[in-house]
């Protein structure tokens, strides 16, 4: 095996070969100058610029004497006209191609375009957080398009991600003080919640404009080993204790379901907090034993109330998933999704109904392919293989393992578009 790390972006590329593949230091650095002048554009337009979404370059005829894109020569109403009719991405390419673009399509705030939101809903997005450069990326897994914005200055200094959904990290620091934060990187909302330590894993039930969100916080050392924490109703913390019956174990891919969360106990326990809003919860097992598989990652799911637990072998070789019969505790091996879609990272793993045909019955993964276009791929049950998108087709078969792709490396997780 011949494992490639690529300092810039800072992924690793997994490869049976006898030498690293090519490498793509040169298009990460047009990236890099393309950002660099965006942001001294920005800077000269107005004052509240941390929303501002920065597209890559597009490639057209050069004119060397004038020094941009010569493409369009229309009259600029008519460029206008023609803009008031394109979508996100390609409004923001064409802003991207010369100083007419950029004249025809004027810069626009996430939270004011009615036309991106639309477009963003077919798909969660893949987000990277570079705290080295202080950018956020966001990557469409359906038509590979790249977005960036500047990470907030409240947001500089190390956060890591904990969990995502509805639009919303949930993002923690422990430097100097400990800081666990909201984070809605769509409009730039920021909420800061209560002091609460250092804890392994946390989770939310709700936006935090929500007045059910209920923000959970496990751990497995110490005397204390649960924190409840009502983001609507006071600024303290629940703290509990449970009765371990054998050594400490960690909980992983904490997930919802109505008034209860499942846990993943070091990959074969599930457990549940029952009515964790109510004075007389209750912590249960669900089921004891997950299926075995040697040097295997577990993900575990919810999807219309069935409790879905997928196993990952290395590199990638197998990708199975099984349904829990919560009658008998025993785990059901299923082949396909249907109108479902699975998308799992290091901190966060959930089911969504697919909005369009060609996105059901996939695996999302936070892996890149190692070729220019670097899109995300995904596994598809039905044909046991690793694909990416070309817009709305699915691209030639990657292989049945993760060789040809590469591993994210910098904070990241997959996070539903969400403009309230």
């Amino acid at each position: 095996m011949v494992y490639s790390f690529h300092v810039k972006d800072r992924t690793v590329s997994l490869s049976s070969l006898s030498c690293p593949q090519e490498s793509q230091a040169s298009a990460w650095a047009m990236l890099e100058w393309r950002l660099e002048v965006d942001h001294a554009e920005e800077e000269e337009e107005d004052d509240d610029k941390d929303t501002e979404i920065v597209s890559r370059p597009v490639k057209g005829e050069f004119d060397s004497e004038k020094g941009e894109l010569q493409l369009l020569n229309m009259p600029l109403h008519i460029l206008e006209l023609i803009m008031e009719f394109c979508i996100g991405v390609e409004y923001l390419k064409f802003r991207a191609t010369c100083k007419r673009g950029c004249l025809a399509a004027p810069s626009i705030q996430w939270s004011n375009k009615t036309r991106l939101k639309s477009y963003s809903l077919a798909s969660p997005w893949l987000m990277v957080l570079d705290n080295y450069r202080d950018i956020i990326t966001f990557i469409d897994p359906r038509y590979g398009d790249r977005y960036f914005i500047r990470t907030p200055q409240e947001l500089k200094g190390g956060y890591e991600i904990y969990y995502s959904r509805y639009g919303w990290l949930l993002m923690y620091k422990n430097k100097d003080e400990s800081r666990l934060v909201f984070f809605n990187p769509f409009t730039s909302n920021i909420r800061k919640l209560p002091d609460v330590g250092y804890w392994e894993s946390f989770c939310f039930s709700a936006p935090p404009t929500s007045p059910d969100c209920m923000v959970v916080g496990f751990s497995r050392h110490g005397s204390l080993h649960v924190a409840i924490h009502f983001v609507s109703l006071e600024s303290t913390w629940c703290t509990y204790q449970l009765n371990f019956n054998l050594a400490p174990y960690s909980f992983h891919f904490p997930t919802f379901s109505g008034r209860d969360i499942y846990f993943l106990c070091d990959n074969e326990r599930i457990e549940a907090f029952r009515d964790m809003a109510d004075d007389d919860h209750s912590w249960e097992l669900v089921a004891d034993k997950a299926p075995s598989r040697s040097l295997s990652q577990y993900f575990l799911s919810t999807c219309d109330q069935h409790l879905l637990l997928v196993i990952v072998g290395e590199f990638g070789g197998l990708v199975e998933v099984f349904k829990l019969d919560k009658s008998t505790q025993e785990w059901e091996k299923i082949d396909e999704l249907g109108k479902h879609m699975i998308y799992i990272s290091n901190t966060t793993c959930f089911c969504l109904e697919a909005k369009s045909p060609e996105m059901g019955n996939k695996i999302y993964f936070p892996r890149l392919s190692d070729d220019k276009n670097s899109k995300i791929v995904f596994y598809s049950l039905e044909t046991c293989r690793y694909h990416t998108f070309d817009d709305n087709n699915i691209q030639e078969s990657l292989g049945a393992n993760f060789f040809a792709t590469k591993q994210i490396y910098n904070p990241h997780t997959w996070i539903e578009p969400s403009w309230s």
